[in-house]
């Protein structure tokens, strides 16, 4: 299982790079949507509880018909600043879900809007930030992935209470404080050593810490509806990794907050 773990990730960082860095913007904005809404949002309608699958393929059919009309918003850094605000509003209108982990059982209609608003948040969030330079999408991967690494090794070693025993039984509160801080300490060597790097220090430490607290928020919301579901994985497309939500939860959820934070502090 290790073995096929480390090369799907191999894999996965790959495509990703040939994305970001290969594609112009003009190609990366639909190859991405194939990805992101398409390949996402049939495994969101199954999460949804979308009973067929022809019914999983018409909802990411329409996220990408949605996608592109939003796309065509985003000419201009007004229509860019109010799309951004508009799905990080979405992202805090959600997150309080996570303190009643029951709601939304059986509400296939409710789930639907939440996991297209994570999707399309998530979708023209990166889209915005490979047009200006592929090197900011790398910055936010990184962020999360320090999290992610941070909250595992002071998981491991500290242990203690459980974050959300009804969502995700594996995460600790020491684990969560250790990703708070890994995101931040990384954000902030980004602001100290990277020239171009536009984010005073105050502001980048902000940003880290930000960044690293939603993106718990992504991976237990993700969580609750696989689990609402009866569900280990989104689908089984990576193998040993589940589905694209499954390794898209944590960084579907900060896109949204980087791309505002750089409208409104990085210009």
């Amino acid at each position: 299982m290790l073995k096929t773990r480390f090369f799907t990730a191999l894999a996965m960082v790959a495509v990703g790079l040939v994305l970001l860095f290969a594609l112009p913007p003009l190609y990366f904005m639909p190859a991405s949507a194939v990805l992101l809404l398409g390949v996402g949002g049939r495994e969101a309608g199954r999460l949804a509880g979308l009973a067929a699958p022809w019914q999983w393929l018409v909802f990411a059919i329409f996220l990408c018909a949605i996608g592109f009309v939003l796309y065509g918003l985003t000419a201009d850094q007004g229509h860019q600043l109010a799309l951004s605000g508009f799905f990080v509003a979405a992202w805090l209108v959600m997150l309080p879900w996570l303190a009643k982990p029951s709601f939304g059982r059986g509400q296939t209609g409710l789930k639907l809007v939440a996991l297209g608003l994570v999707l399309l948040g998530a979708w023209t969030s990166i889209v915005l930030l490979q047009a200006t330079s592929p090197w900011l999408v790398l910055l936010v991967v990184a962020i999360i992935a320090a999290a992610d690494i941070g909250a595992y090794f002071s998981g491991k070693a500290i242990g203690g209470s459980k974050l959300a025993p009804g969502i995700s039984p594996g995460k600790t509160r020491s684990g969560a404080v250790g990703g708070l801080l890994a995101a931040t300490l990384l954000a902030l060597i980004a602001a100290l050593t990277i020239p171009a790097m536009p984010f005073t220090i105050p502001t980048a430490a902000l940003i880290g810490l930000t960044l690293a607290a939603v993106s718990i928020g992504g991976d237990l919301l993700i969580s609750l509806m696989k689990r609402q579901q009866g569900l280990k994985d989104s689908s089984s497309l990576l193998p040993g990794h589940g589905g694209l939500l499954d390794r898209f939860d944590s960084l579907g959820a900060a896109l949204p907050f980087f791309a505002l934070a750089w409208l409104i502090w990085g210009q």
